[in-house]
């Protein structure tokens, strides 16, 4: 695994027997891949994946990593290269979301994706390797940013403060983090080329998630729901066609239960031993 040398790594903490790690700075990422020689590139290090970053014109400074370290893995033997997009890339829509979806992204960050996409698969077709693209939906779990909701709602009930919300009428697909990852090592470890939707097999309402992640808390939660408006352009129904996905073997194994039961815990500072990491115990917030 190639880390900038900024990188908090915390994440990776009590894994060492099965991650090897080398902090690069970013401009030498090519000329360790070629020493590398991997088979499978996944680049998972897209600069700029928070709300406030969304419309950065800086996003477009990824499109020359995603180049440069795809040249340098198809001219070292690489046969396949994924790399993870984002819903965002289709923009709004109503229903469940196929692949082929129209593709109208609103933000700088969908655009961005959505052009990294284009330039994967163009590169791929001249240097004769395998491609995928992984477009991820709603992920949450344990070991999350602390500037996504589970979290910011989790700050308010363990601080006993009311959590000012929207209506929560909205549906959001949310798939555990671990199962998440599955998806990804499936799409990696594919033959086949093209797009695939990560995300959950069915959408729930918003609201119907966070009172029952609440629940889960020894404080009681007064969740506010309708506090807040909906902002322009807000997503109201962002739902996952995974058919694509499951054709590669891959299947949600969390149920939405255990997997809010384990955000929960964790954020509140309690032991969590992952149950799809082997039930090894994940490191606490640095």
């Amino acid at each position: 695994m190639l880390a900038r040398e900024e990188s908090s790594l915390w994440r990776l903490e009590g894994l060492d027997d099965v991650v090897t790690v080398l902090r690069v700075p970013t401009s030498e990422w090519p000329n360790a891949i070629a020493s590398l020689r991997p088979d499978i590139l996944v680049s998972l290090d897209w600069a700029g994946v928070s709300g406030a970053s969304r419309d950065d014109p800086r996003q477009w400074d990824n499109l020359d990593r995603l180049r440069a370290v795809s040249i340098a893995a198809a001219g070292s033997g690489a046969r396949r290269i994924v790399g993870v997009g984002s819903q965002a890339e289709y923009g709004p829509h109503t229903g469940v979301i196929r692949e082929d979806a129209t593709e109208r992204p609103t933000t700088e960050y969908g655009r961005a994706k959505l052009a990294g996409r284009h330039l994967l698969q163009q590169l791929a077709s001249e240097c004769g390797v395998e491609w995928a693209w992984a477009r991820v939906f709603s992920a949450y779990g344990p070991l999350d940013h602390d500037h996504w909701l589970l979290p910011t709602v989790a700050r308010g009930i363990l601080a006993g403060e009311p959590v000012p919300l929207t209506a929560g009428v909205q549906r959001w697909g949310f798939l555990y983090g671990a199962d998440a990852g599955e998806a990804l090592a499936s799409i990696a470890l594919a033959g086949i080329s093209g797009v695939f939707n990560v995300g959950a097999p069915n959408a729930r309402r918003l609201r119907g998630i966070l009172e029952e992640f609440a629940q889960n808390f020894e404080q009681t939660a007064e969740l506010r729901f309708g506090a807040i408006p909906y902002p322009p352009n807000a997503v109201m129904h962002l739902a996952a066609d995974v058919r694509n996905l499951l054709d590669l073997g891959w299947s949600q194994r969390t149920p939405d239960q255990r997997g809010l039961e384990a955000t929960a815990s964790w954020l509140a500072g309690r032991t969590v031993r992952d149950p799809l990491l082997a039930g090894r115990v994940l490191p606490k917030r640095s």
